[in-house]
């Protein structure tokens, strides 16, 4: 892959300046379109403005609705270059703490003007489910209010107004107001639950191409967020390395590489939808197939690199640090799935509870309900490796588990691995896959892979060469079974 990882997408990257009938906040739920309050823009003219930006962009107002208080705005260019954001609901009674309030206050604007000096100021809250319900209203207690200011002066959060209010990285709503009778304790804020359901934002918001997905915030999201960053140095530490197989030659060192150096994406085919077509689909780079296939079923010969490519997904969609076409995997909470090692251990199929610990991580015990939350939520990235190591008489039973998971969880992404011949053809089409066959190795394939373990093993240029033309020979064995 050519072009640099996709950073994470820390909260101030989201937050920006909203310059319209008065100064206040707002938050991008993409590159171009911002929601803020409907009382800071009105009508008229609306400028964006961004730290990261040495100047202000213009926006148009594409929906306004007085009574909820919130407008979307969109850019006439993109702002910043995040990823659509998580959008979430309560679906609780109790307090969450650890929520952020993210901002543009008159008292992060220094030196003589919005566009000069826009420092954006953070608020941890906790969020109180049931203080704001009959209003339709999400209230938030600051942790730290700020110090009470003179009468003739603005109130010290004035500019607020429109400021995302986050749980981790799930956007709930947006600040509105602080009720002078808490003596700025408080904030009010709109919750995006009318905002999703309001047909003229989900019509603004598609024609953005993004997918509006509505995630639910439960009780217990502090333990599940401080879990899931576990979780994913976990996998980190489970799938960066790899093992190369079938070159005696080599030391366990020597055979053991970092993912990153080992992995090359390969080219597949894809299966013809017509099948009566004169000619099968051109092969492509697998990353480009798999980007608008949320469901793959792999097929692949032994060693060609279906285990590898699962691994390589679970480390890099959990880092954030997939990509061009794989960038929409970044986040997703991958589970791996070993039928091998299941097998192997005698066990079944495992449960939404059981997913998380059926690759053998390194982790402390998921939360109670963790993994069906992330199911639920359509964060799910389930990798199923090995369906051919399943006996053929328990494969019908696979597919059974398999296709009553993915039914629960409609959302879910999954990729599964199977030998060429071990399964009939469209085994899993009734639940939407689509069939890719992992292409052997090109020659210059091979030769990027021996280049990647030179340099791995900083072998000096006064090197055997005949060593080096050996390991070619045995990497074309190990990967195309027909090689010479």
């Amino acid at each position: 892959m050519s072009s640099p990882p996709t950073p994470v997408t820390h909260l101030a990257d989201r937050t920006v300046a909203v310059s319209g009938a008065l100064q206040g906040s707002g938050v991008l739920l993409t590159d171009r379109l911002v929601l803020t309050c409907a009382h800071v823009v009105k009508t008229g003219s609306v400028l964006i403005a961004h730290p990261a930006l040495p100047g202000r962009i213009r926006a148009t107002v594409t929906w306004i609705d007085y009574r909820l208080d919130v407008a979307l705005l969109e850019a006439t260019e993109p702002v910043s270059a995040v990823p659509p954001a998580r959008l979430g609901v309560l679906d609780t009674r109790e307090a969450i703490p650890g929520c952020e309030i993210t901002g543009f206050p008159r008292v992060q604007r220094y030196g003589g003007g919005l566009r000069k000096r826009l420092e954006v100021d953070q608020y941890t809250v906790t969020v109180l489910p049931m203080a704001g319900r009959v209003r339709d209203l999400l209230v938030c207690d600051l942790d730290g209010p700020p110090a009470a200011r003179p009468d003739d002066e603005p109130p010290a959060l004035s500019g607020l107004s429109g400021g995302p209010l986050f749980a981790g990285d799930i956007l709930l709503g947006i600040a509105r107001q602080v009720p002078q009778q808490r003596e700025g304790r408080r904030v009010e804020c709109v919750p995006l639950g009318p905002v999703l359901a309001a047909e003229p934002f989900v019509q603004a918001y598609r024609r953005t191409g993004a997918l509006l997905r509505e995630e639910r915030v439960h009780g217990n999201f502090p333990r599940d967020l401080r879990y899931e960053a576990g979780y994913a140095q976990a996998l980190g530490v489970a799938y960066r390395r790899t093992k190369i197989f079938g070159l005696d030659e080599l030391s366990r060192h020597d055979s053991e590489w970092d993912l990153d150096t080992a992995y090359l994406s390969l080219e597949a085919q894809a299966q013809a939808k017509d099948r009566s077509a004169p000619a099968p689909p051109l092969p492509q780079r697998i990353d480009t197939l798999l980007t608008d296939r949320p469901r793959v079923l792999l097929r692949g010969e032994a060693g060609a690199g279906k285990t590898t490519l699962l691994w390589w997904l679970a480390a890099h969609a959990s880092a954030h640090t997939l990509d061009d076409d794989l960038a929409p995997l970044n986040g997703l909470v991958p589970f791996v799935v070993p039928l091998r090692t299941l097998q192997a251990r005698g066990g079944g199929f495992p449960s939404p509870a059981e997913l998380s610990g059926t690759a053998g991580l390194v982790v402390d015990a998921a939360p109670e309900g963790w993994a069906g939350r992330v199911l639920e939520s359509g964060r799910a990235l389930l990798l199923v490796d090995g369906l051919d190591e399943v006996p053929p008489e328990d494969r019908e039973q696979a597919h059974d588990w398999l296709s009553q998971l993915l039914r629960r969880y409609p959302e879910t992404r999954c990729v599964a691995t199977v030998r060429p011949l071990a399964v009939e053809p469209d085994w899993l089409r009734s639940e939407g896959f689509a069939e890719l066959r992992l292409l052997p190795m090109r020659n210059e394939d091979i030769q990027a892979f021996v280049a990647s373990w030179h340099r791995a093993a900083r072998l000096s240029e006064e090197d055997d060469a005949d060593r080096l033309d050996e390991l070619e020979r045995d990497l074309a064995r190990q990967f195309d079974p027909h090689a010479p």
